[in-house]
């Protein structure tokens, strides 16, 4: 049975780039706050609507204003969202009643489809999907987790290990299919690795220390994420097609949140500031006059860059300028999660000063 309801409550305009209007995302009926999770080119947002009880669930919103319920599993309504096809499907997980977390998909109706889970394994997670709907994550035999590929059929595929590996998980998939990753090594370690086409593992090295964690391929192939040198320090790293991870340059310790866009160029928190990385040059993004600290979450193909400074939603251009995002009308503070190719933003805004955050959904056109 689809227990998804779709509701038409305002009509958004086209987008048409810029992000100079601000537009609450409605609400479900007996839900009083929401957050966005993900967007894909066309517009459409996925997030989490909560009631006053702090029970949520999942949303699709599409580019016109509709909404959509995500059907839940077993009776449950929990789950999360890991990303968005450009035909509106939505890739994640969904929570059964019994807690268990479960690999998931749900069409633009939607219709929740539980992935394949093979014999042996008792839970799952999506953590990434291209628009061919195919995903990419891992699956837990509740005592080791194995990464893992689902086709758009919804049938499993485990990931092959090099060596000595015991387990991994697969944390990003571009448009050819090539996928992203790390698996576990002996000693606490991990190592960042691509699976090609064909299903080889390549290794994509380390800096020299114990920990090597990729986050996002582009259609180019680069591959970007974190890890650590050999003094354990937490560095920014890139790897071109072909080649290994290497530092991101200008950096001092404590990189966290890297980003990568269709054209190369890479965005990440450093320490205390926010930089944008293009053609082996760093830039950082600077703070909105009067404002607090920067914390860059997403970068489009463009190169178009999303964050907050202090309690302001922004957007930097290529040389780190910012510009300040509306945000509603008795809202004080903003915070962009996603920016697509035409330069919509979707992300949270919610009034100042208030304890717990009740963020509500907006999207920037």
């Amino acid at each position: 049975m689809v227990l998804s309801t779709i509701v038409t409550v305002l009509a958004l305009p086209p987008a048409a780039g810029g992000a100079d209007t601000v537009y609450e995302l409605p609400l479900p009926a007996g839900s009083t706050h929401s957050t966005v999770r993900a967007m894909n080119d066309a517009g459409d947002v996925v997030g989490h609507a909560f009631g006053d009880d702090g029970t949520g669930r999942l949303v699709r919103w599409g580019a016109d204003g509709s909404l959509t319920l995500l059907q839940g599993a077993g009776g449950g309504s929990g789950g999360s969202a890991a990303g968005m096809a450009e035909d509106g499907t939505v890739a994640g997980s969904a929570d059964t009643p019994d807690g268990v977390r479960h690999p998931a998909r749900w069409d633009a109706s939607g219709r929740l489809t539980r992935l394949e889970e093979p014999s042996g394994f008792v839970e799952g997670e999506v953590l990434d999907v291209n628009d061919a709907r195919v995903a990419v994550g891992h699956l837990s035999t509740g005592s080791a987790v194995f990464p893992a590929r689902w086709g758009a059929d919804g049938r499993a595929v485990l990931l092959r290990l090099p060596a000595r590996a015991a387990g991994g998980t697969a944390t990003g998939i571009n448009g050819t299919g090539e996928v992203t990753g790390h698996v576990s090594l002996p000693g606490d370690r991990t190592r960042a690795v691509l699976w090609d086409r064909t299903g080889r593992v390549h290794d994509l090295g380390s800096l020299g220390g114990a920990y090597a964690e990729p986050s996002d391929i582009n259609d180019r192939g680069t591959v970007v994420g974190l890890a650590t040198d050999a003094d354990g320090t937490w560095k920014a790293a890139q790897a071109p097609r072909g080649g290994r991870l290497k530092a991101l340059p200008s950096q001092e310790a404590g990189a966290r949140g890297v980003h990568l866009g269709g054209s190369d160029v890479v965005v990440g928190n450093v320490k205390d500031r926010s930089l944008r990385w293009s053609g082996g040059t760093a830039v950082e993004l600077r703070w909105v006059a009067g404002s607090g600290p920067t914390s860059v979450r997403g970068v489009n193909d463009a190169g178009t860059s999303i964050g907050t400074s202090g309690a302001y939603a922004v957007t930097w251009d290529a040389q780190g300028k910012p510009a300040a995002l509306p945000v509603p009308a008795g809202a004080g503070r903003g915070e962009p999660v996603a920016i697509n190719g035409a330069g919509v933003v979707a992300g949270n805004a919610a009034e100042p000063g208030t304890w717990p955050v009740r963020w509500r959904a907006v999207v920037w056109r």
